[in-house]
């Protein structure tokens, strides 16, 4: 035992000998970039480990005991921008770094960076990934979602996006510090960016700062490209059909044109720049069915000019810079973007529509000139001044304005006509008189109709909803003589318009002609009706403290969200001619405040991120935060107005004492960076959401004064979402780089949606609060990877030169939808096999897996000077994979002829009367399949 324990302490003491040898130093001066200086007093900081030193007198520093390998240098100074030199090598000799630093009066970037980018943050406590306009251009990438789509974390779905688990519309997205979510479209987005239109994209899944106060689930940031001092002119063009045949299986009829110039204006000394571009994305869809022609009643002039195809996508972005003196910076930004398609999901209530459910009319599908059609049009304005004021204290200050508006209509159709001649009302009709089905029976049955809209009827839908929101941003940074603190303080204040008009059938209430050529008069605003507009506040104030200390990064900042539903809210309560509840009319007494004449409440977000070095290049980090969500405001002041009561038979009754969904995130994880060229981070997550709202049955009195049922929205119901995180990134010398990586999840929860827990109780009685389930887009694993090849001039395969070619590569496979088995149960009198569904397995079982891969290749034809054009080609969907989006849960993927269904469908194998339900071979069940687009692109 003796002479274990010296061998044990003579191993020691050899290991810790050995850690003083092959050790390198680091030394050099520290000094101002334009009068030669010294600056005393510098910290000089080696990322990622506890190693660092201030320079002395004369500016000089020196740091030893550094163990071998690549790391960042950071050096910072007050008054001065920090500077970061990434990929610097230390091996066991002396390396000399002379550091010059810019003074934070002549430039406005927080951060000046020496080399290749990192590969990963070593000293950000949050999950983030960023990207520049350079990077992107390598992409196969059109707008902000399919850049976001790349990057761990995020899963996409029918509806949308979604990051760790969250519902789509809990991301917070924001277009040069706008906020860009259209609050009343459930989509998630409410201004589309073109990809050519982005300078840089931030994304956060997890650990954001006291800055977002809006995001239960991650922040998409996005900063919009600036003129630069020369003159640019570039733009590209795709098509995936040159002029031949339309009907090819790689191809429907689909083109995606963009164009920019960006440039110092002419006499402003390069001052003044702008930048400008304007996209649009066309096509006629997979599906095959088409209208004719789709028309918009909110324009009416020239339909085929905004609406040449079944889906057509329009962005345009304007900014100018102007530096008004170093260190001081406006920016104006306008971003518009319209659509005009027939997709159903544009209009998704968020939390209360069904979900994962694709977009194609398909009944309507026999006649698409007369289903509904869909116009969101956005447009963002985004005043931002940046003024260093002294050393010590920098502004910021954002204005904006964002206005977003969304039609759905009869294709074009107005509201009503002056006068009712026609029948307008869909249905499905028999038409064929030998269509009998009679058995060697007596009793003679006529087979049901096909299901299919087949009448010149028009879509029973009209909407039409705006948001208009003023927000003003101001954030002041203190930059204190003790290094170890930065101070934030930051006011956000919003106030918002909405106005929703929701009308079915709206031609009912019009005048009817009678058959003696007079009129009948009505006051109706169709069959039912939802009315309201509204005024609402919030905003926010919040402060943060960056903490640096040996190698540690800790940031603590603590938020108070704020917020008002508006006097029409306050009016609701208060008219004892409003349906609502008296219990309701207490509460919001109790538990909101007046100020200036306005209930509101308000509520604390505490944030926590921290990240501390285990080894060189090894860092451990940590980040818990709270966040909320605003409800929807069609949950807050729906079926409210007395005025409109009289007229609407719909049974959904707002509730304006509701309160936010809640997040409470914990994330744990460790960033290591293996070397300058590979990274890879490991992280474990967990969310609980709280206040989740649901819908319950209750009694008030109706405009006369009569009882009658409505369904009230509360906060009960909660989610939980866990998950593992892994991701690398890698460089392999100058022309390859890859990325990777693997996410497994599970979110569980008691609904998933404020319609699903209704339905719940009128089916069983109740909502099975004790028990949870998996949520539907709950999709547990979920892997991606890429890799990106470019070459230059110097790039030879044997003799054979291969100059300026880039390829883009990248896959996907994540778990299928989630569905709830079926058993069968038997077969009816013609032989179909009958099924039932497995109440004690909601949602248990995952369809097959999807599986998609990209590839884009780029030959480019660039002068010295970067000018010139590149031609490419770009396959989506390369293996062609079909990919079920609406699963069949008898056999757990979309169906296929001879599949089993459920009775929901009819079995085309069967022919009687009970065959009444949905055709099950929506082209729509299964994502995309392989599309070839041929490209050109430019720059002058």
């Amino acid at each position: 035992m003796k002479n274990l324990t010296g061998n044990i302490l003579a191993t020691l003491l050899l290991l810790i000998a050995f850690q003083g040898w092959g050790q390198g130093i680091l030394k050099g001066t520290v000094s101002d970039e334009n009068s030669g200086e010294t600056l005393p007093g510098a910290l000089v900081q080696i990322i990622g480990t506890y190693k660092g030193a201030s320079t002395d007198f004369e500016g000089k520093y020196i740091i030893r005991n550094i163990n071998p390998g690549d790391y960042s240098i950071k050096v910072t100074y007050l008054g001065y921008a920090d500077k970061i030199y990434n990929g610097i090598t230390l091996t066991d000799e002396t390396k000399t770094l002379n550091i010059k630093l810019t003074s934070r009066s002549q430039t406005l970037d927080a951060v000046e960076v020496v080399g290749q980018k990192t590969l990963i943050d070593l000293e950000s406590g949050s999950s983030e990934f960023k990207i520049d306009n350079e990077e992107l251009e390598k992409l196969n990438t059109r707008d902000i979602k399919e850049v976001v789509g790349l990057q761990s974390g995020v899963t996409v779905t029918t509806d949308g996006i979604q990051i760790r688990g969250g519902r789509n519309y809990e991301t917070q997205y924001m277009v040069d510090n706008v906020s860009a979510q259209d609050p009343l479209a459930g989509t998630g987005f409410g201004v589309k960016v073109n990809s050519a239109s982005i300078g840089s994209l931030t994304l956060i899944t997890g650990g954001q700062g006291a800055e977002f106060g809006d995001a239960n689930s991650g922040v998409i940031s996005t900063s919009i490209r600036e003129g630069g001092d020369t003159w640019e002119i570039g733009g590209n063009w795709s098509r995936d059909n040159l002029g031949f045949d339309k009907n090819w299986q790689t191809s429907w009829n689909t083109d995606v044109v963009a164009l920019s110039a960006s440039g110092p204006i002419p006499g402003t000394k390069k001052k003044l720049t702008l930048f400008v571009a304007g996209s649009a994305e066309l096509t006629d869809t997979y599906f095959g069915a088409q209208a004719d022609q789709l028309r918009s009643s909110l324009l009416t002039n020239n339909p085929t000019l905004w609406a040449p195809r079944q889906d057509n996508s329009f962005t345009n972005t304007v900014k100018f810079a102007y530096t008004i003196k170093p260190g001081t910076k406006i920016t104006l930004t306008n971003q518009h973007s319209l659509k005009i398609n027939q997709n159903s999901r544009t209009l998704q209530i968020v939390g209360f529509d069904q979900i994962l459910a694709p977009g194609f009319q398909f009944r309507r599908s026999l006649n698409l000139d007369n289903a509904t059609t869909y116009t969101h049009h956005s447009n963002l304005t985004a005043l931002n001044l940046n003024h260093f004021i002294n050393d010590r204290w920098n502004l910021s200050a954002t204005f904006g304005r964002l206005f977003s508006n969304l039609r759905a209509d009869a294709n074009g159709r107005p509201f009503r006509e002056a006068s009712v001649t026609t029948l307008l009302d869909e249905q499905s009709i028999v038409t064929d008189p030998v269509g009998q089905f009679n058995p060697d029976d007596s009793v003679v049955f006529v087979l049901p109709g096909p299901w299919f809209i087949n009448n010149n009827g028009i879509s029973g839908l009209w909407h039409d909803h705006y948001t208009e929101e003023y927000s003003s941003r101001i954030k002041l940074s203190y930059y204190p003589n003790n290094k170890t603190h930065r101070f934030t303080f930051g006011l956000v204040n919003k106030a918002t318009t909405y106005q929703w008009v929701d009308v079915f059938k709206p031609w009912v209430g019009a005048p009817i002609v009678l058959d003696d050529g007079t009129t009948s008069p009505s006051t109706r605003i169709g069959v039912s009706s939802d009315i309201w507009k509204v005024t609402a506040y919030s905003g926010g104030i919040y402060a943060q403290d960056a903490i640096t200390y040996n190698g540690i990064v800790a940031s603590l900042g603590l938020r108070l969200n704020y917020w008002a539903n508006g006097r029409f809210a306050d009016n609701a309560v208060q008219d004892p001619n409003s349906p609502v509840l008296q219990q309701v009319r207490l509460d919001y007494q109790q538990q909101t405040s007046d100020v200036f004449g306005i209930r509101w409440k308000s509520r604390l977000l505490p944030k926590l991120n921290v990240s501390f070095p285990v080894t060189d290049n090894n860092v451990l980090f940590f980040n818990y935060g709270h966040s909320m969500k605003l409800p929807h405001p069609r949950f807050l002041y729906q079926g409210l107005d007395p005025k409109f009561q009289q007229n609407s038979f719909l049974d959904d009754l707002g509730n304006p004492n509701l309160n936010p969904e809640v997040s409470v995130n914990y994330e744990l994880g460790l960033k290591t960076q293996v070397s300058k060229n590979a990274a890879f981070s490991l992280s474990a997550y967990n969310n609980n959401r709280f206040d989740y709202i649901v819908s319950r049955r209750v009694i008030v009195a109706d405009a006369t004064g009569r009882p009658v049922a409505k369904r009230m929205f509360i906060n009960q119901d909660y989610a939980r979402i866990y998950g593992v995180e892994i991701s690398a990134q890698w460089r392999a010398g100058k022309y390859l780089s890859g990325f990777g990586s693997v996410n497994y999840q599970v979110a569980r929860g008691k609904s998933n949606s404020a319609r699903e827990s209704s339905l719940q109780i009128e089916q069983n009685g109740e909502v099975a609060l004790s028990k949870e389930q998996f949520l539907a887009w709950d999709r547990p694993w979920d892997i991606k990877a890429g890799l990106v090849f470019s070459t230059d001039s110097t790039f030879f395969i044997g003799n054979t030169r291969f100059a300026n070619y880039t390829v883009f590569f990248s896959a996907r496979t994540n778990s299928g939808y989630r569905y709830t088995p079926h058993q069968r149960v038997g077969e009816n009198d013609l032989g179909r096999p009958l099924y039932e569904i497995q109440q004690d397995q909601f949602l248990q079982e995952i369809g097959k897996w999807w599986f998609n891969a990209d590839l884009k290749i780029t030959k480019s034809f660039y002068g010295k000077n970067g000018r010139g054009f590149s031609v490419f080609i770009e396959v989506r969907n390369l293996f062609n994979n079909k990919n079920s989006q609406v699963v069949n849960p008898i056999t757990g993927r979309a169906w296929e002829p001879g599949d089993d269904v459920t009775e929901r469908f009819r079995d085309p194998r069967y022919l009687g009367p009970e065959e009444n339900g949905a055709q099950p071979n929506d082209p729509a069940r299964y994502l995309a399949p392989r599309q070839i687009l041929y490209g050109i692109a430019f720059k002058l």
